[in-house]
């Protein structure tokens, strides 16, 4: 066998072991729900193949520009086979460099203007029937009522009229958090609320669970610093989506039920 065609077969078994490879990486990033950086390994690889490629058009140019000489007749040839292959290789890296940064990045450190979008985004896939919310306190909707009706997330979640709002969140303790419940209760028909104590439970996240098709989905969000949050997107499938849905309910059922006079009293307020 010649040292060609041995080469041409270790070609094509690494090209191969090259697309198996890339195939279980991505396979990786998509399977998982937390931030990684396997899609480097697709970055790095682009980059490589595009310098190759720039590297070997400008080193074999005369070549692939006036052709091969044949020995025989003394006349050049064109290279069609080369002058492809460098060609397509230089185009697909670009290629698969955009793909790589469009679809298997993905991002869950957001800034409060970023983490807007992303909630309601989330919310649009919801079912009618339910959605579930981590309140602490209610101030993500704003402080006041008038704050409330020029948040972003909070116009959003009453345009959708779920037939039930259920909200985890902290007793009122004074006359602004009062006054926002009231509101609630006033503005979202179905809406529930159930107090935990935070002192004793506070998981310190905020988030929505939410039905689609059926089938339980959650976004999970917590502050890193101000106005930075790390969120992330899963379901009842990933370990940690069903240990937060797990204990959603059960924290929900050991819950404080507000009595109808202080619910009536949170809507006077308001």
């Amino acid at each position: 066998m010649e040292l060609d065609h041995f080469a041409k077969i270790i070609a094509l078994c690494l090209s191969a072991s090259i697309g198996l490879t890339f195939g279980i990486l991505r396979s990786k990033i998509f399977s998982s729900k937390h931030t990684n950086y396997l899609h480097y390994f697709f970055i790095i690889f682009s980059v490589i193949l595009f310098s190759a490629s720039v590297y070997g058009l400008f080193e074999f140019w005369s070549e692939l520009s006036e052709g091969v000489k044949n020995s025989d007749s003394e006349e050049y040839s064109a290279n069609c086979f080369a002058n492809f292959v460098l060609w397509t290789a230089l185009f697909f890296s670009l290629i698969l460099l955009y793909v790589t940064t469009k679809f298997l990045h993905f991002k869950n450190i957001h800034k409060t203007s970023e983490l807007d979008p992303l909630v309601n985004n989330f919310t649009s896939n919801a079912d009618r029937n339910e959605i579930k919310l981590f309140g602490g306190d209610l101030n993500f909707f704003g402080e006041s009522p008038n704050d409330m009706n020029e948040n972003i997330q909070y116009r959003y979640l009453r345009s959708r009229e779920f037939n039930k709002v259920l909200i985890l969140c902290e007793s009122p303790n004074d006359i602004t958090k009062k006054r926002r419940y009231g509101k609630i209760l006033s503005d979202n028909r179905g809406s529930e609320l159930r107090f935990y104590n935070p002192d004793n439970a506070d998981l310190r996240v905020r988030g929505r669970i939410i039905q689609v098709n059926g089938a339980n989905k959650l976004l999970i969000y917590k502050k890193i610093k101000s106005k930075t949050y790390q969120a992330i997107e899963t379901d009842t499938a990933d370990s940690d989506g069903a240990l937060y849905n797990n204990i959603w309910d059960l924290v929900w059922s050991l819950a404080t039920i507000p009595s109808p006079n202080e619910e009536q009293e949170y809507k006077s307020l308001f």
